[in-house]
């Protein structure tokens, strides 16, 4: 199968180091970023893939940055291709090229997979719970935690604080968590089709699943138990959008959501089609500066948090479009905004 969204795209440099051919994982630095992968130009133009998280400092992409400080006046020969969509506003004069890879390749491990995915979430155990998931520490995942953890409503994780669910027992941590995307030893690469996962799954149907995917199967009762999610996106102070799995996994779920992200997420995922449920929630803190946002949040959805909300027919045929709207055409939307 092949998909238009990789056509024509050319041999890719990783931009950023992140594994040495050790395998042991580089250091990254808060304020000066991950190691960079620097590419000696000869002449022609260097297309360069930042395949992880750009570090944001004193309100500057600092990997950018070292790439501008050593290219110099050959930086209009390289070509740096990210997930940020909005990024190419903020670095106009940069050769930028939108490339949400790890969101592709999560959408085709789905439809690879769709079987499973649609099998395992449904509405016949709904309860008014409300879920939020956290993975790794954050600071606005603290923030968030500490106005939950006494909210009997919710039903919450946060590893940081060794807080588990129930359903972690029944997957080991080795099914689905030692795998990336690329192999980091290499500095050299071109796109073929998403990496397979060796699962130890005696499970037939999980042993070509993404750990995203894995994760999110993992939790499946409990966004079948749940009415909708407090999504605590991966990164909250950025000036540009970062949509991972966190949010996308809510439509796959058949989930609606409340987002602590970034200034204009729910903007933007609206601009992609998808129904944010307006009726449901009160999205004005979208557009809060990032010290308000999560108060202005809480404040005006507290009864959706303390009691959460009637999926009626209607929601959950809106619900099933969201997901057939992504399943359908997120290649396609992510090709119209790049």
């Amino acid at each position: 199968m092949s998909y238009k969204f990789f056509d024509n795209i050319p041999p890719l440099y990783l931009g950023i180091k992140q594994c040495d051919p050790k395998g042991y994982w580089f250091q990254h630095d808060k304020k000066k970023g991950w190691p960079i992968n620097f590419i000696p130009f000869k002449g022609k133009d260097i297309h360069i893939w930042f395949q992880d998280d750009l570090t944001f400092f004193e309100n500057k992409f600092v990997e950018l940055e070292s790439y501008k400080e050593y290219y110099k006046d050959n930086i209009k020969n390289i070509f740096f291709y990210t997930w940020h969509e909005k990024i190419v506003d903020i670095y106009p004069n940069l050769n930028i090229i939108v490339f949400p890879k790890f969101l592709i390749d999560h959408w085709i491990n789905i439809l690879n997979n769709l079987d499973i995915i649609i099998e395992s979430f449904n509405f016949e155990k709904k309860s008014q719970k409300v879920l939020c998931l956290n993975g790794n520490h954050r600071k606005h995942r603290d923030i968030v935690f500490s106005k939950i953890n006494n909210n009997k409503n919710i039903v919450y994780s946060y590893l940081f604080k060794k807080i588990k669910i129930s359903t972690e027992i029944e997957w080991s941590r080795n099914d689905y968590q030692n795998w990336h995307d690329v192999n980091d030893s290499i500095s050299y690469v071109k796109y073929n089709k998403p990496q397979v996962v060796k699962s130890t799954s005696n499970d037939q149907k999980q042993q070509h699943l993404f750990r995203n995917t894995k994760n999110l199967l993992m939790t499946k009762d409990l966004y079948n138990t749940t009415c909708f999610s407090l999504v605590t996106e991966t990164r909250y102070n950025l000036p540009c959008d970062f949509i991972t799995e966190k949010t996308t996994q809510c439509w796959l779920s058949l989930h609606p959501a409340l987002y602590v992200s970034n200034r204009y997420h729910v903007a933007h995922v609206r601009d992609w089609g998808f129904d944010l449920f307006d009726d449901l929630f009160d999205h004005s803190y979208d557009s809060e500066s990032d010290s308000n946002r999560i108060d202005t949040l809480f404040k005006n959805n507290q009864s959706q948090l303390n009691d959460g909300i009637i999926l009626t027919d209607d929601i959950k045929q809106r619900l099933l479009k969201n997901r057939e709207h992504y399943l359908k055409n997120f290649d396609k939307i992510l090709l119209d905004h790049k």
